[in-house]
């Protein structure tokens, strides 16, 4: 069995960002779909030995969200952009069970992804949009040298941070953005560890058994350790094609100042990370900074921030109005720039009066309207703005201040989650508690419960001697004596 160098690539720092470059997708001709059925272990093997890029999809007769994404699949693989890189393979575990049992395969739908014979660990997007920009991604180099911004902006926009080095001896070629030189190198290295692989252990027929993975996993960095005495070049090599090749694409430029920094414009509005020899220290800034300073908000990129843990603020609004298009990328832009902790982003309700899920309910009445929606992704809760902004009768001076006095009260807005129940968690704060104080509360609560059980008592234990009454006397005919 093929030796598998496994890039983990950190999932949770994943999003979908409109680069200009993927408008090379859409202009992409169609043919036909290239789904190539897998019959045998051994045709599995040749493929990822043969192809630089490899999608393989794992499906069964008893899955139900197989045949779903597969038609997804198929229509990915008929646009010539892709397929002329990618192979798509599809193993039906139903009828080749032999093949899926041999490459381990238990659990469907199941997906593996190669690049240049490295088994790359990403969750493939469930919409077609995503998963065509997720491969385009990932058949392309993240490393782009470049001679001024403003030519790497137009191709990969104000998000994407530029890199600047020194040049030295070392780096003098940029070899790294070099496609066939960079493909030499990795073939190379590819085939190294191959060797010193299959030196410790030879492979059985059976494939890599899940603890062996999960050690793999930890060693993403290909067994090179990061060292105190790294340089820039090859830090920025090395996180540009593990922790971040899915989240950007680096312009990598001669630095005319002699000091070697990531530099994110922001379209005129920088944040710099000046280089300190800690790559560490680089790869923070680069989290910290991952998403853009104004979110262009569709349903895809939504999905992506629900695993986040920020706070958003959304003006749902017509962002063709010159108005309101003017204050967005003025004052609203500036707001952001000047409170990093939250993100900010624009959802044109046109497109879609929808993109929030049923909870968050609004409907904006003419062109000039601008809705407020704050989605604190860590709670699931959201705030509904229940002042709708109009431009024509507010100047933007007021709008604006309108929304720093929420800002500054963001934590005493009445969040809502469509749960009562949740509120009520969300009330008492428990999301934010660790787990041993969230045991503690409920301990307490349980024990407050069981003492109001106790002191109030039910009504069958009762003491009759406290309670002065008559006790009802029947005869034998059934009549009361009492009465």
């Amino acid at each position: 069995m093929l030796s598998k160098i496994i890039v983990f690539l950190t999932l949770n720092i994943i999003f979908c960002i409109k680069y200009p470059i993927f408008e090379r997708i859409k202009q992409s001709r169609k043919g036909k779909k290239k789904i190539i059925d897998i019959g045998s272990s051994e045709t599995y093997v040749d493929y990822i030995k043969t192809s630089s890029h490899v999608l393989a999809y794992f499906v069964s007769d008893w899955c139900d969200e197989c045949e779903q994404f597969l038609s997804i699949l198929e229509e990915a693989s008929k646009y010539k952009i892709l397929n002329k890189k990618w192979v798509f393979l599809k193993i039906d575990c139903s009828r080749n069970s032999h093949v899926c049992q041999y490459l381990g395969v238990e659990q469907y739908p199941n997906s593996e992804i190669y690049v240049n014979n490295e088994l790359v660990y990403v969750e493939l997007p469930s919409d077609l949009t995503p998963l065509l920009q997720l491969l385009y991604k990932l058949s392309t180099s993240p490393l782009i040298k470049i001679r001024t911004k403003e030519e790497f902006f137009k191709k990969y926009g104000y998000y994407s941070p530029i890199v600047e080095i020194e040049k030295t001896q070392e780096n003098e070629k940029l070899d790294i953005i070099d496609e066939k030189n960079e493909k030499k190198d990795e073939n190379a290295k590819t085939d190294e560890k191959k060797d010193k692989k299959e030196e410790k252990k030879e492979y059985k027929d059976d494939r890599i058994e899940k603890d062996e993975i999960v050690l793999e996993k930890i060693d993403y960095n290909d067994g090179s350790e990061e060292k105190e005495d790294e340089d820039f070049y090859s830090c920025i090599k090395r996180i540009a094609k593990t922790d971040f090749i899915k989240t950007f694409y680096f312009g990598v430029m001669e630095t005319k100042d002699y000091k070697e920094k990531i530099v994110f414009d922001n379209d005129n509005y920088p944040v710099t990370y000046l280089w300190d020899g800690i790559c560490q220290n680089a790869i923070n800034f680069l989290n910290a900074n991952k998403y853009s300073l104004l979110l262009e908000l569709d349903k895809y990129l939504l999905k992506d921030l629900e695993e986040d843990s920020k706070t958003l603020l959304t003006l749902v609004t017509f962002p063709d109005n010159p108005k309101i298009n003017h204050f967005i990328n003025s004052m609203f832009k500036k707001m952001a720039y000047d409170n990093r902790k939250y993100l900010f982003g624009y959802a044109n309700y046109t497109e879609d009066p929808n993109i929030f899920d049923d909870h968050v309910k609004f409907e904006l009445n003419n062109t000039n309207e601008i809705q407020l929606v704050i989605n604190n992704f860590l709670d699931r809760s959201h705030y509904l703005h229940k002042h709708v902004f109009n431009i024509e009768n507010q100047t933007e001076k007021e709008i604006l201040e309108e929304l720093n006095i929420l800002l500054l009260n963001i934590s005493n807005l009445n969040f809502e989650t469509g749960s009562r129940f949740q509120d009520v968690i969300n009330y008492l704060g428990l999301n934010d508690m660790t787990i041993s104080k969230q045991l503690i509360v409920l301990l307490v609560l349980i024990i407050i419960c069981i003492g109001c059980v106790y002191f109030c008592g039910a009504p069958e234990d009762l003491d009759d001697d406290l309670y002065d009454y008559e006790e009802e006397v029947v005869d034998e005919s059934g009549k009361s004596k009492n009465s």
